[in-house]
């Protein structure tokens, strides 16, 4: 009797020629008239025969599967399938190159898929020898298709090894963290303590991650990670981990996430104003280390009393110092109350804040293609710049947008 190897039916021997269907170029078998539909390149062509070229429409027999049926029926027992399956791993890999071939990844990826399903299915007696094969191939891009099958499994005892290639900025590092999203709150303690190492890739990927997992602890240590990044001025980490909390808001359409962001843009709204409105305080403002408090000698945090004392206070300061246009801006901007809050709210803010302002525009250039030049755009032109890329990104519905 011979079976269909696509979808395994029965074909009784006399009508093998009739309902066989064998690829038009190498003449093997790819389906039977009962999975293959009469007209389409599926009923006429195997995957790597694809007039349109190989392996590019899944729908194609993928000749692949029938060297993975031969291995599941020749082998003697389940850890010699694993051995021989993650043999084909390997051979495919010297077949299609190393590392920097990355426009052939999706090829690998599809002459693969047969034998990944297969230790998908095999589950958990494959996870020491993926584990294995994605520490050992990490140079290759077999090693992406690793984490894959680990995240699919979902045995713990891969949370380990898939959190560690989280240190390396690149690709592999997003297809661990895409298969940790998968574990859930097993993963959490590792991911939460990554958020304060100090590599910068480490800390990134572990918030993507966590952008993942729907968990009341996913969003606090994402919160509690990009706090505390504010308070060590760490602005590489505090972006993308903004990043996060928004892709997390709008994965599992959280109120806390959401509410955080809203009041991260309220600010952002606000300094744009303010910075529009008083240019001409940013000489005086952080990374700069001069202030106004500076310039005329007094301690931010021992103006006290009333409006009228702190402005007789700073009178006295005043005219005991030289008239420059420095003396004159220092002193009519924190004589106003006003004028005063306003200041010592951008000390506070402003660093972030424009950090995460160009952060946001240069990746709003990215997606249209040009360049922003905004030494050449009034106030009011900038602003709506901003918001343009705020409401790009509010459109966006899954974290992986928002790498």
């Amino acid at each position: 009797m011979t079976h269909c190897p696509n979808c395994d039916i029965e074909i009784p021997e006399k009508k093998v020629r009739k309902e066989l269907r064998r690829c038009k170029t190498c003449d093997e078998p790819i389906g039977c008239i009962h999975c293959r539909t009469p007209g389409t390149l599926a009923f006429r062509y195997c995957a790597l025969h694809d007039p349109r070229g190989p392996l590019k429409d899944d729908g194609l027999f993928n000749p692949s599967r029938k060297k993975v049926r031969e291995i599941h029926d020749a082998s003697s027992s389940r850890s010699d399938e694993i051995n021989k399956l993650i043999g084909v791993f390997k051979e495919e890999n010297k077949k299609l190159g190393k590392f920097d071939i990355k426009d052939r990844y999706d090829e690998l990826e599809r002459v693969l898929k047969p034998a990944s399903d297969r230790l998908i299915e095999i589950g958990k007696p494959a996870v020491p020898k993926v584990i294995r094969l994605l520490i050992d191939e990490k140079k290759s891009w077999i090693s992406h298709i690793a984490a894959y099958i680990l995240g699919e499994i979902g045995d713990e005892r891969a949370v380990k090894p898939l959190c560690d290639t989280l240190y390396a900025d690149d690709d592999l590092s997003l297809k661990a963290a895409d298969a940790l999203m998968k574990f859930g709150e097993s993963a959490m303690p590792f991911l939460t303590k990554m958020m304060y190492s100090l590599g910068a890739s480490s800390c990134v990927n572990a918030s993507y991650a966590l952008s993942g997992i729907e968990s009341e602890k996913s969003i606090d240590a994402l919160i509690k990670g990009m706090e505390y990044r504010v308070r060590m001025s760490d602005w590489e980490f505090v972006n993308p981990i903004f990043l996060s909390i928004r892709g997390y808001s709008n994965n599992f359409n959280d109120k806390r996430a959401l509410n955080y962001v809203k009041n991260i843009e309220k600010l952002q709204e606000k300094w744009l104003k303010l910075k529009n409105k008083h240019h001409d305080w940013l000489m005086y403002l952080p990374p700069n280390t001069e202030t106004f408090y500076d310039v005329l000698g007094v301690d931010e945090n021992g103006l006290l009393g009333d409006d009228k004392e702190i402005r007789l206070f700073l009178r006295g300061k005043y005219r005991g110092l030289e008239r420059t246009p420095t003396v004159n801006l220092a002193y009519d901007t924190l004589k106003k109350p006003g004028l005063r809050w306003g200041y010592s709210w951008m000390l506070i803010h402003h660093e972030w804040m424009n950090e995460l302002f160009e952060f946001l525009v240069g990746r709003r250039e990215e997606e249209m293609g040009e360049i922003v030049e905004m030494e050449d755009m009034d106030p009011d032109m900038l602003f709506e710049l901003f918001m343009s890329a705020l409401k790009e990104m509010r459109k966006k519905k899954k974290s992986k947008f928002f790498w």
